[in-house]
């Protein structure tokens, strides 16, 4: 997993390897997954050299850029709102799966929206770290971009074991 860290916003992106436990019948995605997190600096005592704390929350909204098979395009959805960080419905746009990646980007250059959207109480007080965000849209959406990429090679490489989520085990 990758962090950007735009003052108190974030964003994750991360490869997953996904095979609902509950739904064997939907098979295998796989794809990028990233996350709008909030951060926050700890406030513990130190000297001018101590290093500085940063807890990230878990996801306030998430994109899903996950595929059936290497480019289908066909399980693209994200989820608005995660209360504690659970993605409930998922919500598919057919920009989306069109052009995940321009779809993605000008998401990301308004999280004050995603942030109104997820249910986040006064998102304006965001407004200065999104517009830190969206100056690293580009950024974010080139490392979504190569995270796809390596799962549109084929063929997939076989899967030996997997937590009890359905998320791929690396060694």
């Amino acid at each position: 997993m990758r962090i950007f860290v735009a003052k108190r916003l974030c964003v994750s992106v991360e490869g997953i390897d996904f095979l609902n436990p509950n739904r064997l019948q939907d098979g295998r995605e796989c794809g990028a997954r990233l996350e709008l997190r909030i951060a926050e600096e700890d406030t513990l005592p130190g000297s001018i050299y101590a290093s500085r704390g940063l807890a990230i929350t878990r996801g306030v909204c998430r994109f899903d850029l996950l595929e059936s098979a290497p480019g289908a395009s066909d399980r693209m959805h994200w989820h608005p709102v995660m209360p504690n960080g659970e993605g409930r419905k998922r919500l598919y746009d057919d920009e989306l799966s069109t052009d995940p990646l321009w779809w993605l980007g000008r998401r990301l250059r308004d999280a004050v929206d995603l942030l109104k959207e997820g249910g986040v109480e006064d998102p304006d007080r965001f407004a200065e770290d999104a517009k830190v965000l969206a100056g690293m849209a580009d950024d974010i959406v080139a490392d979504a971009a190569t995270t796809l990429d390596r799962f549109r090679r084929e063929p997939w490489p076989p899967v030996e074991a997997r937590d009890e989520r359905g998320m791929a085990l690396t060694g």
